[in-house]
């Protein structure tokens, strides 16, 4: 409701919703233009003083998102409502961030259209662009009272219809925006009340005042019941029906702004969801590069492990060789001494045969524990996996010197755990307690102290305290300066010269055990040793989740 109308601009390339469009805002005291393309569009914001713009976001000659923007910028002060087809919020979304101020879907709402339209032009009547007048159709048989009240009504702002009957009433309203109908409850075509009834199906927000000259309480009541604001008897004090009139306004007004202000709440909610929706996918794809960083750095720290363990993985190939070379030497020998026996061939074949499996061994094992594979979390004896990392390790640590005194509780509990993780954790902290054993004799021996009395020991406990199996690891090695303490857990933190170690041995463990839901805490005493203790929580029962 305008005194100078403003002027809407409607851009659909489909001719039906630009018809009903512009047929259901002209009701409103707007002047409406058309558009069927992108183009057409921009020459009539540039030439038009267009105050709100309906755009299609999908137009078949430009990008909607870039037809928005260059509309803002042509018209900074427009405000732009984006009709979108349904189920593409997203791109309604993207067109709130770039300066719409709300969206109507395909099929056409039009509940949602008028809502989307008042917020618009409340909008514009904050920024002055936009003077409100409401209307107020006059309905009675009684042409003087028609005039009177008109005469009145206009005096006080209201832009006024008038009508002589309830069917030219109706009339009005359909092709009009009417906010308050005063109507005379009994004319010779229809009563008031039929004419609120059929009102109230064009405006869910119409107000209606019922006007009579009878004094009678059943009409007033049922006028009430129908939907009426007020009810009052002629002859009608001005003052009074200006009141009534002021209060079914202040009651539209009251409907119009919780019905933009839920409008802007249910937008607000769908950006905040699809906001949510973009982070948690961002999340996702940072969890799984995270998870694919740490899967790289294990089997970096795995192939790291072998490489250092190669010398002791050699020797214990050579030993079954050499087993093997002695039988078949032996075979020869006695070969050429005519004296090779049924008995000595069978004897001689069990030897090669049960080296044969132990270099097997050897080398399934090596080759499970390189490959690069799902980890399957299972039932897991702890114990198992430390006698695997010791059958890596054990020759490389007699070759070192190393004593190894291990106490195993008998009866553990099992865990669930990843196998050949949880073994590279216990290769990891038996080598790093290795290194620091060499390095206390190597400093003993090069302060020309006699290190013959320095026996390298490495301990290793398993027990089990009722919730955890827990793990210790001790070396009586150099132990960890109390600088460097904060920074072991760090990736690539070592200590070592370079090209002696990668820096992931202890910071991989500490993500293994703890992917595993345990503790891993360290003590030591610099130049004494460190010890390594690791709590890992025991298998629920079966049938019992956690």
């Amino acid at each position: 409701m305008t005194s100078n109308k403003t002027t809407v601009l409607v851009v659909d390339d489909d001719r039906i919703i630009r018809e009903r469009l512009q047929a259901e805002i002209s009701r409103g005291f707007y002047n409406v233009e058309v558009a069927e393309d992108g183009k057409s569009a921009i020459e009539m914001v540039g030439h038009a003083d267009v105050s709100i713009i309906l755009l299609d976001i999908n137009l078949p000659d430009i990008d909607g998102i870039e037809l928005l923007k260059k509309i803002k910028e042509i018209k900074p002060d427009s405000e732009l409502i984006v009709i979108t087809g349904f189920g593409n919020i997203e791109l309604a979304i993207q067109s709130l961030r770039n300066g719409a101020i709300d969206y109507i879907e395909k099929p056409l709402n039009m509940d949602e259209f008028q809502a989307a339209l008042g917020r618009a032009q409340e909008r514009l009547t904050e920024k002055d662009l936009l003077i409100d007048r409401n209307s107020i159709l006059i309905i009675d048989d009684d042409e003087l009272v028609v005039r009177r009240l008109g005469v009145f009504f206009k005096k006080e702002g209201f832009e006024v219809f008038t009508a002589t009957s309830g069917r030219g009433g109706l009339e009005i309203i359909e092709f009009n925006k009417v906010d308050v109908v005063i109507t005379d409850i009994r004319m010779s075509d229809m009563d008031g009340i039929e004419v609120l009834k059929a009102a109230k199906s064009f405006y869910k927000d119409i107000e209606c005042i019922m006007v009579t000259g009878i004094r009678d309480n059943e009409y007033a009541v049922k006028s009430l019941r129908t939907g009426a604001a007020d009810y009052i008897t002629k002859p009608v004090n001005l003052d009074e029906l200006l009141i009534s009139v002021r209060k079914a306004i202040e009651r539209i007004n009251l409907n119009r702004t919780r019905l933009y202000r839920n409008r802007e709440l249910k937008i607000s909610q769908e950006i905040i969801a699809r906001m949510n929706e973009a982070l948690e996918k961002r999340i996702q794809e940072r969890s799984s590069e995270l998870n694919q960083m740490q899967v790289q750095l294990f089997q970096t720290s795995k192939l790291a492990t072998l490489g250092e363990m190669s010398a002791g993985i050699a020797h214990e190939m050579n030993q079954p060789l050499g087993g093997i070379a002695l039988v078949a030497k032996t075979f020869r020998k006695l070969m050429d001494m005519d004296r090779l026996t049924r008995t000595e061939i069978e004897s001689g074949l069990n030897d090669i045969e049960a080296s044969v499996k132990r270099m097997s061994r050897i080398i399934q094992h090596i080759r499970t524990f390189a490959k690069q594979d799902t980890l399957k979390f299972t039932e897991v004896n702890v114990s198992d996996t430390i006698e695997a990392a010791f059958s890596l390790l054990d020759e490389q640590l007699r070759l070192h010197e190393i004593e190894v005194l291990k106490e195993f509780s008998s009866s553990l509990p099992k865990i669930i755990g990843e196998p050949f993780q949880l073994e590279q954790v216990w290769i990891n902290l038996i080598t790093n307690a290795r290194d620091a054993m060499n390095e206390k004799a190597k400093r003993l021996k090069a302060a020309s102290h006699d290190d013959a009395n320095y026996d390298r020991r490495l301990t290793i406990t398993v027990k089990n305290d009722g919730s955890s199996v827990i793990v210790t690891v001790g070396d009586n090695g150099l132990g960890i300066p109390q600088g460097v303490r904060a920074k072991v857990l760090e990736p690539f933190f070592t200590t070592k010269e370079v090209g002696e170690g990668t820096g992931l041995g202890l910071s991989i463990s500490y993500g293994i055990i703890k992917s595993h839901k345990g503790r891993l805490e360290i003590v030591s005493t610099e130049g004494q040793g460190t010890t390594i203790m690791v709590l890992l929580p025991i298998a629920p029962p079966v049938g019992i989740s956690i």
